[in-house]
Formats: C-alpha cells, structure tokens, sequence
C-alpha cells in the first residue's frame, strides 16, 4: 500500500527505517497493526473465518507520513487481499487520540490487540554455541523493563531525544493470569514466536502512554505485533 502512493518512502521504510541513535544498530519501522476483527470471527486450523457483516483493521503509527501516504495506498487500491480472498475496503477513518486520565492510584488498563513480544537471546550451553531466543512470559520479571527499553529507543528514533520523563512500569492483571496462561504462539515467516496476551495498566507520562498506543509495545510491531487499546 505504501508503495503505490509513495515509492521512496516505502523503500526507506524497507531497507533504512529509523536509527535509534546514532551507536545503536537497530533500526524501526515505528508501525503496527491489528489482526482483522469482526462481530463473527472465528479461527478453525489455519483457516481465518469472517461473518457477515463488516471487518475492521486498525492500523497505528505515530509518523504522521506514514498514515497519509497509507491511507492513500489503501484508498487507491479499494480492497484488501488476505492470502486468496479479496475484501473490498469500504471507508478509511482515523480514530480520535485517546483521552489518557492518569493517577498513580489507579493507572490506566489496556488490552491487547496482538500479543506483546520481549525476548532476549541466550546460549544453551553456556560457552560458545549458538545463540537461541528466549520469549518472556507475562509473569517474567524482566518483561516491563524489556519493553520499556525498547520503548525508549523507539522514542529517540522518532524524536532524536529521550522523552522528558521515562518511567515506564506494565503491570499484567494478576486475577486474569491466575485463570489464563496470559500467552499467544504465532507462527510468523516459519518461526515460533510466543507473546504476552492479557490486560494489564501502565505507570507512565500520558506523552509515552500514546506513543506507545501509536507505535506498539515489545518487539516486531511491524509485524503486527504489540498492538494494544485503552480500555474505558
């Protein structure tokens, strides 16, 4: 989609992205998605099954040029195609900045939308062999500060600076994991990847609150992982 409205700047999304600073390797698409959502959705095996009725993709970024030339891709090509199936694309809205109440007492909740991916490489023997990754689970300790790092280097990539206050602490829903595994496994590109799946708060500046909802929380957003919603 970005392609068809803007050929350079879909190149450089593809083979540049954007620099987390100027010692740091890695790079950031600064986009994410949502799988498709309807009223009737339902996944049988492999198989994706959508009701009647309309479909809804959410699709978030906080670089303004990449929704513009975006929504211009999508509405030129007026439909959508997931694997065989063609699915007519009937309006492209952009949805209101959230209004984010904060106090330390109570901390805004969120929902996933995809799940959160932390990850960090390890060596299974402990000497020189091959690295292999490790995914966090929800009630890892290391997960909230893995994703605030990630976080602040998106940050910087997109602004060039550290945000003015980087406190960051996600806090998953006790009550919830104590019922639920509080994971998804995704096959993605013929790899495993095992993310965090269940509603948690977060205890941050209400500026980083809405980067992170414009952006994604965890690694792979542009794979369309770490997409997440206020809850009211």
């Amino acid at each position: 989609f970005l392609d068809r409205a803007n050929e350079d700047f879909a190149r450089f999304l593809h083979d540049d992205g954007y620099a987390a600073a100027d010692n740091d390797q890695r790079r950031f698409k600064l986009f994410c998605f949502s799988p498709i959502r309807s009223q009737q959705r339902k996944i049988i095996g492999d198989q994706l099954i959508l009701g009647e009725g309309e479909a809804q993709w959410i699709v978030a970024s906080p670089v303004e040029k990449f929704l513009t030339e975006f929504a211009s891709g999508l509405l030129t090509s007026a439909h959508l195609r997931v694997g065989s199936t063609v699915l007519p694309i009937c309006s492209v809205e952009t949805l209101p900045a959230p209004n984010i109440e904060y106090s330390q007492d109570k901390p805004p909740r969120f929902k996933c939308l995809s799940p959160i991916v932390a990850a960090v490489a390890e060596n299974r023997d402990g000497k020189s062999g091959k690295n292999w990754t490790r995914y966090l689970r929800p009630k890892d300790p290391d997960f909230s500060e893995r994703v605030r790092a990630n976080l602040l280097r998106k940050y910087a990539a997109m602004h060039g600076h550290a945000p003015r206050d980087d406190n960051f602490i996600l806090q998953f829903d006790d009550n919830y994991l104590s019922t639920h595994r509080g994971t998804k496994l995704i096959r993605y590109k013929n790899i495993d990847i095992v993310g965090a799946f269940a509603p948690f708060t977060l205890r941050a500046a209400p500026e980083l609150i809405e980067f992170a909802l414009d952006c994604g929380l965890g690694e792979k957003n542009a794979g369309g992982f770490g997409l997440v919603e206020m809850l009211k």
